[in-house]
């Protein structure tokens, strides 16, 4: 009980630092600003999805233990050099993308990106790995740690250049993500040692196969969450994409609380998967969806029945017409938190393959109902559409656990 409220504590964190930050550049950046910083921050999380591919769950499915545990340390010292090299190639892929659309003075270039991205994704890697290793205090004061240090530079910021432009925020919060990440990676792996030698890389070659299929499965995930991002941005321009995410930022903690659930609730899924218990198994998995719908519900139905009150006291009068969007995001939202509390146990089921296909078919659904629903209903045709996907993917991935959970009391038996 202890691990699950502490998981959910540092969950409230990790949502506070990013209702924050996005409420901060709402209040105080142009559209335009704001848009862009909307950009980079959904290309960081794409990125985590694909790290967590490569890297992460790897280690989420191992028994939990410290840094010199038997059964982990192989593992980990295989992630940890793979995830460097990870690092490096996007720094150097991201500074090259952003000097060019900055020298060609595209609204989206933003070169500080490169420092965010990375920084980024370094810091949520070594917060995934204390989660996966059972000590979620850790990963509590990391987060704490990000969310004080971000507060402070994006204050300071703000107060010596009275305005803050998207290229200074993703500078000032890679320093926070950076600082934190290094110094917890450094604590991490003081005793393990970072080694790109051959022996140790060549390890991932046993990886390859099944992350093969979570790449699969992560990039048509990303395509379904995260596609109208990027189908907006293109088509009507980021003071659109601004619209967008203001009116889904006050519901983002909704999928927040479902992914504290799948990490906290990763260990106790793995331990009834060991011990044959599938009654709790799957007992777990309906309270979580019953809790996690009835919070979805009231929380959506707050935010929009109270939008032209939050929308004057958060964003200062700005995004007031755009309330029609809340509660086509509402929707979204609770189909996000169905997602990810169905696809935990098909990962710690290591069904990576059935789960990769029910969400390469959403995200097929979701590119092709965004492009069609934004030529019929303009920016908010591209909400429709990711749900229209994230259906298509809850009712495949439903049928599949079902079967998967059948197979597996059977085989019990």
């Amino acid at each position: 009980m202890t691990r699950y409220l502490t998981a959910a504590v540092e969950q409230a964190l990790w949502s506070i630092l990013n209702l924050g930050v996005n409420l901060m550049l709402l209040r105080v950046a142009t559209p335009e600003q704001y848009g862009t910083f909307a950009f980079w921050a959904n290309v960081a999380f794409v990125l985590i999805s694909f790290q967590n591919a490569l890297t992460v769950t790897h280690l989420m499915v191992l028994p939990p233990g410290d840094d010199l545990h038997p059964e982990r340390l192989p593992t980990e010292r295989i992630m940890h050099g793979v995830t460097a090299i990870f690092l490096g190639f996007t720094a150097v892929a991201i500074l090259a993308i952003t000097l060019i659309l900055h020298s060609s003075g595209q609204e989206l270039g933003a070169p500080l990106a490169a420092l965010f991205v990375p920084a980024f994704l370094i810091q949520q890697y070594f917060r995934f790995l204390s989660f996966s290793r059972g000590r979620p205090n850790d990963a509590l004061r990391q987060t704490l740690a990000v969310l004080l240090s971000a507060i402070i530079l994006l204050i300071l910021g703000s107060r010596m250049r009275g305005s803050l432009t998207a290229n200074t925020s993703l500078g000032l919060l890679g320093i926070a993500y950076g600082v934190v990440g290094l110094f917890a990676g450094a604590v991490a792996v003081r005793r393990q040692g970072l080694s790109f030698t051959r022996p140790v890389l060549s390890g991932f070659r046993d990886y390859l196969r099944p992350s093969g299929w979570l790449f699969l499965g992560v990039t048509s995930t990303e395509f379904l969450a995260r596609f109208y991002a990027f189908a907006v941005a293109g088509a009507f321009g980021s003071v659109a994409l601004a619209s967008l995410t203001a009116t889904q930022v006050l519901l983002r903690p909704i999928p927040l609380l479902a992914i504290s659930w799948s990490q906290a609730a990763r260990v106790d899924l793995v331990g009834h998967r060991d011990a044959r218990r599938w009654r709790t198994f799957s007992g777990m998995i309906i309270a979580a969806l019953i809790g996690g719908l009835a919070v979805a519900i009231l929380w959506s139905g707050f935010v929009d029945l109270a939008w032209s009150w939050l929308a004057r006291l958060a964003f200062r009068g700005k995004y007031l017409d755009d309330r029609g969007m809340v509660v086509l995001w509402g929707v979204s939202t609770a189909l996000s938190l169905i997602q990810v509390v169905i696809s935990t146990p098909m990962q710690v089921l290591k069904d990576y393959r059935a789960l990769a296909i029910a969400n390469t078919l959403a995200s097929v659904v979701s590119v092709v109902g965004i492009q069609v629903c934004m030529r019929l209903f303009g920016p908010g045709g591209a909400i429709i559409g990711t749900s229209l996907g994230q259906f298509a993917g809850v009712l495949v991935t439903s049928a599949q656990l079902m079967v998967a959970l059948r197979e597996a009391q059977a085989a019990t038996h």
